[in-house]
């Protein structure tokens, strides 16, 4: 099940960047460009499936928070640090300097020695 949350996340977070790009920084300065902004994003493809992923990650929480306690489970989503950033650099051709990939590796690698641990408790 955390792997499902986990994709799930990552997905999300990849498609909710395309459609950022796609779409720009939101326009405040008039009510009549916001609403077109907005039906914009509703309609795009990117969102609807971010929103799908999210809405899947969000009750695939639930069932793993109503098996196991929060304090556990909440250790692996942070694992999410460091697939999103893999998943940027993959599939968005996005760069990271060394000081973030060594800060990735930390925090997958914190992610599974306190879940280990926790667990073993």
């Amino acid at each position: 099940m955390f792997a499902v949350l986990l994709i799930c996340d990552t997905a999300a977070q990849v498609f909710f960047k395309v459609a950022a790009d796609k779409t720009g920084e939101i326009p405040f300065y008039s009510i009549q460009a916001l609403s077109t902004y907005l039906l914009n994003l509703v309609q795009n493809p990117q969102i609807i499936m971010g929103v799908i992923a999210i809405v899947i990650a969000f009750f695939t929480w639930l069932a793993v928070i109503a098996k196991i306690d929060l304090s556990k489970a909440h250790l692996i989503t942070c694992l999410a640090y460091g697939t999103v950033p893999l998943s940027s650099m993959w599939l968005l051709h996005e760069t990271a300097s060394a000081k973030q990939l060594i800060g990735i590796c930390l925090i997958i690698t914190g992610a599974f020695i306190a879940s280990k641990n926790e667990a073993n408790s």
